[in-house]
């Protein structure tokens, strides 16, 4: 069976927006909630992944690993999974399985999204950005990645300006960018504080969504980077 006809089997719901609240400070992302349930032998909760238990996250990520075992090219199963080992707290498994997802299907945005997210966490921006570019890349009509990247850029530029401050004392139009920037958006002191909201289960890929995909290059060893962008000595666990 062909990726194409894979994906509008089992991808036949209706746009689906991924979240990914990069800086809680910057923006407040609502996750996604999946319509159409996809019964495919795993558990389907009715709540948010953050009322679960360990036991139950567990379990269910038994199931997961049992049907990825049987079924590997089930986009489904893989995401829901790679999605139960973030919020089990696993991420560098989380960035290990969000990885192999974008190497199997770099068409799509959302594996980008969540393995950014991750980085984010960890304060690695420019990783987190050259993902996001890459998932624009992907699926420029992804607008929630554009959202992202966008609030992604405004961390980025107080953080140029802040170092500007520190090499040149006097230089009043970073300090007062910083200070214009910071204010309008209330961002807290500390630089890199994140806050990455859970993205439930039972979310899956949006559908109908294949674009005949450019070519993706591998920028480091450990997922793609998109020409020209080129990821710093840094770029899921």
């Amino acid at each position: 069976m062909s990726v194409v006809r894979y994906h509008k089997k089992f991808m036949n719901t209706t746009y689906i927006r991924i979240a990914l609240a990069l800086v809680s400070f910057l923006t407040n992302i609502s996750f996604a909630q999946l319509p159409p349930r996809i019964t495919d032998g795993t558990r389907e909760p009715d709540v948010k992944l953050s009322q679960f238990n360990k036991r139950e996250l567990e379990a269910t990520l038994e199931q997961l690993d049992q049907q990825v075992f049987e079924h590997p090219s089930n986009a489904h199963a893989r995401f829901k999974r790679a999605n139960v080992l973030m919020q089990l707290g696993r991420d560098r498994e989380a960035i290990t399985a969000y990885t192999a997802l974008t190497q199997s299907y770099p068409e799509l945005p959302e594996p980008y999204n969540n393995l950014a997210a991750l980085y984010a966490k960890r304060g690695k921006l420019d990783k987190a950005r050259v993902l996001l570019e890459t998932a624009v890349y992907a699926s420029p009509g992804y607008a929630l990645s554009q959202s992202n990247l966008g609030d992604l850029y405004i961390r980025l530029g107080v953080e140029s300006f802040k170092h500007a401050c520190a090499l040149e004392p006097r230089d009043t139009y970073s300090a007062r960018r910083t200070e214009q920037i910071e204010k309008l958006l209330s961002l807290p002191e500390k630089a890199n504080a994140f806050d990455i909201k859970a993205i439930p289960p039972t979310t899956l890929i949006p559908p109908s969504r294949l674009p005949n995909f450019p070519e993706v290059i591998s920028g480091t060893s450990v997922g793609p980077a998109l020409s020209p962008y080129i990821a710093p000595k840094i770029i899921q666990p």
